[in-house]
């Protein structure tokens, strides 16, 4: 039995927006946040079309 508490970010699916994306000589480099204030920045090849997901950028 674990003694760890679960965190309250821990604690739920994140569901990520972008706050911005920027193109580099490597493909698209993409700043998201989850609604619990968690941040993560991900990023896609050349042709983001291999990861719309990722390359989704809501204006």
């Amino acid at each position: 039995m674990s003694t760890r508490e679960a965190t309250p970010a821990a604690g739920h699916r994140h569901r990520w927006s972008v706050e911005s994306a920027h193109q580099v000589s490597e493909g698209l480099l993409v700043y998201q946040r989850c609604e619990c204030g968690r941040r993560r920045v991900a990023s896609t090849p050349a042709y983001p079309v291999a990861y719309p997901g990722l390359a989704a950028v809501d204006a």
